[in-house]
């Protein structure tokens, strides 16, 4: 495997899978029976949980809990401090563990702090504001800002233009050149 970096202080766990240009930086966790795309980047302090998939080119910022049942896809950006949730109504000694799976569509964006609770599908080149609070679907090329977040804009697939929610040009979403 070429190209692949772990650094020194991770712990990596027997069972995962790394394509090329995968990087693992400081105090990362990766359990077992995790799937990492090609040029994946696990920040610092980020903990993978087991059998979760990581799509290509991927970047995973700091401080940020992967928790079974998350499912992310090529090209999405998570940042710093996100936390993701995967049972609906967790208890200890009471009920069995229910893991409810959540969908990072292809390069969605999701900004620092915020908060993504289960069973919710971000969709294609989507973005969830820093601090938002997303409890229900947010369909591809928006923008969800809010608490708890609300579709509020269109955005194009590099995220610089912005539409409003009721505009039908198309060609501008999912053709932009910025």
């Amino acid at each position: 495997m070429s190209d692949v970096f772990v650094h020194p202080t991770a712990i990596v766990e027997d069972g995962v899978e790394f394509k090329d240009g995968v990087k693992v930086w400081h105090f990362a966790h990766i359990r077992n029976g995790v799937k990492l795309g090609p040029k994946v980047s696990i920040g610092k302090s980020v903990y993978v949980d087991a059998n979760v998939r990581i799509g290509e080119g991927a970047r995973i910022q700091n401080s940020v809990n992967i928790f079974s049942g998350v499912n992310i896809s090529d090209w999405c950006f998570v940042g710093p401090s996100v936390v993701f949730t995967n049972d609906l109504s967790p208890r200890v000694g009471v009920k069995q563990w229910n893991i409810v799976d959540t969908y990072l569509d292809v390069g969605a964006s999701i900004g620092a702090g915020a908060v993504i609770r289960c069973g919710i599908r971000i969709g294609s080149f989507s973005m969830v504001g820093a601090g938002a609070v997303v409890t229900k679907d947010i369909p591809p090329f928006h923008l969800a800002l809010g608490l708890p977040a609300e579709n509020i804009k269109k955005v194009c697939a590099c995220g610089k233009e912005y539409l409003p929610l009721d505009s039908n040009k198309k060609e501008l979403i999912l053709d932009c050149r910025h």
